[in-house]
């Protein structure tokens, strides 16, 4: 049995509702701002809203109709709409904890991108032909999944994104995953990050390409790039930094798992891959989804373990992502909040160009402000201290949840190839080291269960002595 990614659906496309949000929303004003619609029965919203109510159907689906949230009317939203839809947009109104964390988040695209957010009162189900992402009840009635698209460029040179956020989901996942309501919250920062990721979103045209023949990705799936991977696991590290049990109960374990945790698809585009495809295995047949998108019979799905996987490969699962920006943020400088505003300029550099959304060029883009940051008065007080983290530290982390699988040539032939505008003094200086923390953490790497967390303590705990700090010359 296979788990499902906790954000495993296709993001629907935004182009035709977004020209269409667009003509019924005022100009973009210079801040970055986030809209609400309430979305619901054509019924349900002219009983709450009366001659408000939009006259037209079909915007977001068939028999449904909307209206935008504003102080004059949120009063009648909130009578009208289910608890949960009411509780999340109090949750997202300026100054609370969620929204703050959220305009973080949004400052990734230069705050370029406003967002919609479409609250759905889908308990009646939607249908296959709705603008939102859907999931199947158990009783086969569709309803909203939680996900992001982001327009292309808009005519005044901003962005829109478009998220749609269903009751159904909100109840199920504020009552179930870990964290309960922190989950939840922690999936619309997940969604949020989405939109901040503009332009190209996938080499192959389709994320159905990514996720394999199936069209759904699961948690522990290898998938066909690593760039939307890469985007998709740092959505997550972004939705569980408020959420402790996240970490905990999901994360951590994942790690610790020392036995068939990888799972590839015969429909995917790595099961073209010999080297990965015939690593040691074991394999069951699954039934096509109803209907599959992709036209075939009975396929296979082979399940690895961790250390069979060869290191490259690893990168392909969006666990590695999460794991990666979880531990640096963890770590890094004994900060989380330095290390959270790293993370976030990381990603900036990153949010208009898909060929730079790789784990080898976020280890870049932090390496090099490590050894700004040594630079600077604070980070000499840091030094002396002993709360300064070296630049060499990310790369470390990349070693040790890849297993050390890559030779130096592949990962350096993977940190170059990303054409960084800085090559940091750590990418010289690591090789000369990586074997001996190797030897370092090999015996935590290779427990049963592994330890992970102990692995990551000892390489920074290597990576904080004073013969480690690099520093950016003058």
């Amino acid at each position: 049995m296979h788990l499902f990614s906790p954000f495993a659906r296709a993001r629907t496309t935004a182009c035709a509702i977004v020209a269409v949000l667009a003509g019924l929303l005022p100009g973009a004003a210079a801040a970055q701002s986030i809209t609400f619609f309430y979305v619901a029965p054509t019924a349900t919203v002219k009983a709450g809203f009366g001659a408000v109510a939009p006259a037209d159907t079909g915007l977001f689906d068939v028999g449904y109709a909307h209206v935008r949230i504003t102080a004059a009317n949120e009063a009648k939203f909130k009578a009208a709409a289910p608890a949960n839809l009411g509780k999340t947009f109090d949750a997202l109104k300026a100054g609370t904890r969620l929204r703050n964390r959220v305009n973080q988040i949004l400052r990734i695209s230069g705050g370029l991108t406003d967002v919609t957010v479409a609250l759905v009162d889908d308990r009646t189900g939607i249908t296959a032909g709705s603008r939102f992402a859907d999931m199947p009840r158990g009783d086969g009635v569709l309803y909203v999944w939680p996900a992001a698209s982001v327009s292309a460029r808009l005519g005044n040179g901003r962005y829109r994104g478009f998220i749609g956020l269903g009751t159904t989901a909100a109840d199920s996942i504020s009552s179930k995953w870990p964290g309960l309501w922190l989950a939840w919250e922690g999936t619309i920062q997940h969604e949020m990050s989405h939109t901040q990721f503009v332009n190209e979103k996938t080499k192959w045209g389709s994320v159905n390409i990514v996720y394999g023949g199936d069209g759904n990705h699961w948690i522990s799936e290898l998938l066909g790039e690593q760039e939307l991977t890469f985007e998709e696991g740092l959505g997550t590290f972004f939705g569980l930094v408020d959420n402790p049990d996240w970490s905990r109960r999901a994360l951590v374990p994942f790690w610790q798992n020392a036995d068939g945790r990888y799972d590839l698809e015969s429909w995917s585009v790595l099961a073209g891959t010999a080297e990965l495809w015939n690593a040691p295995h074991t394999e069951v047949r699954q039934t096509p989804p109803t209907p599959p998108p992709t036209p075939g019979g009975e396929y296979a799905v082979r399940t690895y373990k961790w250390q069979d996987v060869p290191g490259f490969y690893i990168q392909f699962n969006e666990n590695t992502s999460t794991a990666f920006h979880y531990f640096f943020w963890s770590f890094a400088n004994a900060n989380k909040d330095s290390a959270f505003a790293m993370i976030r300029r990381s990603a900036s550099a990153m949010s208009q160009d898909r060929r730079k959304r790789y784990l080898s060029y976020a280890v870049n883009r932090l390496s090099l402000q490590l050894e700004d940051f040594a630079a600077t008065p604070a980070g000499a007080a840091a030094k002396s201290a002993g709360t300064l983290t070296s630049s060499m530290f990310p790369y470390a982390l990349l070693d040790v949840l890849t297993h050390f699988g890559m030779s130096d040539a592949d990962f350096q032939r993977e940190c170059r190839a990303d054409n960084p505008d800085r090559t940091p003094k750590a990418f010289t200086d690591y090789w000369t080291r990586r074997a001996a923390v190797r030897a370092l953490v090999q015996p935590h790497l290779t427990a049963d269960p592994i330890r992970i967390q102990d692995a990551v303590q000892a390489v920074h705990d290597y990576f904080r002595t004073p013969d480690t700090i690099l520093a950016t010359g003058p």
